[in-house]
């Protein structure tokens, strides 16, 4: 199993970026020019992600921060049920950093995270973010029993 490091999170966030049409500037594009990573197609880096996280190679909240990151900026939608089984996860070790990360992925893939009253979202909101993961959770769960 292929465990990825913070630097090539980095590549693979702007390879993704790079895939869904946006403009780099000349460092990023300079990254992903130099990356190795370019051999893979951004499908294949996807699942080497999830199936990374799901086997629990990456032990730190920091290591699999920087994989939610990364994952973000796919605009995979398919990826909304394993960000929401992470979410409970992270939920479940009180991983603060975490769960800001995964909101803030969800939301990317425009799913109503943030409570709606928000003005601001930080990761140093950790009650409101607690908050906004259950209700989010709580609200999901509900509408998949009926």
């Amino acid at each position: 199993m292929m465990k990825f490091t913070q630097h090539q999170f980095t590549e693979i966030a702007f390879i993704f970026e790079k895939s869904n049409g946006n403009n780099h500037s000349n460092y990023e594009k300079d990254i992903i020019a130099k990356s190795e990573l370019t051999k893979f197609n951004t499908t294949e880096i996807e699942e080497l992600i999830v199936n990374g996280i799901n086997s629990g190679i990456y032990k730190k909240e920091a290591e699999r921060v920087s994989g939610y990151w990364a994952l973000s900026k796919t605009r995979n939608r398919k990826l909304i049920t394993e960000f929401r089984k992470w979410l409970l996860t992270e939920l479940n070790l009180d991983n603060g950093i975490a769960i800001f990360q995964i909101l803030v992925a969800l939301d990317r893939l425009d799913e109503q995270v943030f409570h709606k009253s928000r003005n601001s979202r930080g990761v140093d909101e950790i009650e409101l973010n607690i908050n906004d993961a259950k209700y989010y959770l709580n609200k999901n769960s509900a509408q998949q029993r009926v």
